[in-house]
């Protein structure tokens, strides 16, 4: 009986020997990440809503945990304050100006403090410091545009098979140009043309920079045209001389077409002595009987002469004129010849 006891007592003490190591163990690990035998910063933030988070839930850095949320008040309405416990030894890779955002762990997972931002010219945080507050997507919010952005893939793809349907069908102008051959005829002509087109235009882009490097080339007629002052003050003299006889010409031309109007007035007034003659029949008749008359007189005067020439008295006098004109006459000639 006395050994019975004993080995239930010493059973009952290893039992609770083992109980005691668990519960210790237990209380370290709950303790540890919990933070509560570590050196730590409190910090807080206000949320307007924390979406679900919890006390003892991470505080992350960079994908890296920081600490735990270690409180969760309402402050009022649509303010929420989160406490923080950060770790000491990471407390000095955060700055007071970096922003705390509700965030999930993955797509579906728990929720928890996401700390980003922060720069090394602002001090580290310190034990009760207030963190700004970001604006975080949060799931609800992102199935939301997931399920818009399905929607409007399911839009798309029935545009899509309702486009490709008709192109197959011919119709429209893609679909002809599938189905329809004269369409693509017509399209190749077009492009061929076009590729012609560009050739000319290439051409005419070509001449024109070669004439520009003419207009660069010194001692050619177009730089000299371009760039010599003397030789564009003489064209413009010139083409001032030009515009100035061209005034005079217009000048010249007006006096001719006042007087031809003056010559057609006198002519068609009978007073004048060019409108008698065109139009008075008697002036005419005298003027013509008197032209008449001068020719009468100078046939008589010319046989006068002769009958002059040919007495004795001037016939010695005639032929010394008509030697003295034959030795000028010779001297002329004379002189051509030299």
């Amino acid at each position: 009986m006395e050994e019975t006891g004993k080995r239930r007592a010493v059973i009952v003490g290893i039992f609770v020997f083992l109980g005691l190591v668990i519960f210790i163990a237990a209380v370290f690990m709950m303790g540890k990440k919990q933070q509560l035998f570590t050196n730590n910063v409190n910090v807080t933030a206000v949320f307007k809503d924390v979406k679900g988070l919890a006390v003892g839930r991470n505080v992350q850095y960079s994908g890296v945990k920081v600490g735990t949320v270690k409180k969760i008040r309402f402050l009022q309405a649509n303010q929420i304050e989160v406490d923080m416990v950060i770790d000491k030894a990471s407390s000095q890779y955060l700055h007071k100006d970096v922003v705390a955002t509700i965030s999930s762990e993955g797509l579906m997972g728990n929720k928890m403090v996401m700390l980003t931002g922060g720069t090394v010219q602002m001090p580290v945080i310190e034990d009760g410091d207030h963190l700004t507050v970001g604006s975080g997507l949060s799931t609800d919010e992102i199935m939301s545009t997931l399920q818009t952005n399905n929607k409007s893939l399911v839009d798309i793809t029935d545009n899509l098979k309702i486009i490709t349907k008709r192109m197959v069908d011919g119709e429209g102008s893609m679909g002809k140009l599938l189905k329809d051959e004269a369409v693509y005829d017509d399209l190749s002509r077009a492009v061929a043309g076009l590729k012609v087109t560009v050739g000319n235009t290439q051409r005419l882009t070509e001449a024109l920079a070669s004439y520009a490097s003419q207009l660069h080339r010194k001692g050619s007629l177009a730089n000299d045209l371009v760039t010599d002052t003397v030789i564009f003050s003489n064209l413009r003299t010139a083409s001032q001389d030009m515009n100035l006889a061209a005034q005079r010409a217009n000048d010249a031309v007006s006096q001719l077409q006042d007087a031809s109007v003056g010559i057609k007035e006198g002519l068609q007034d009978e007073r004048a002595v060019a409108g008698m003659i065109l139009h008075d029949t008697l002036f005419a008749d005298a003027l013509k009987a008197t032209i008449l008359n001068l020719e009468s007189s100078t046939e008589k005067l010319d046989t006068n002469m002769l009958a002059l020439r040919n007495n004795f008295l001037f016939r010695g006098y005639f032929r010394k004129q008509a030697k003295k004109e034959r030795k000028e006459q010779k001297a002329r000639e004379k002189a051509l010849h030299k």
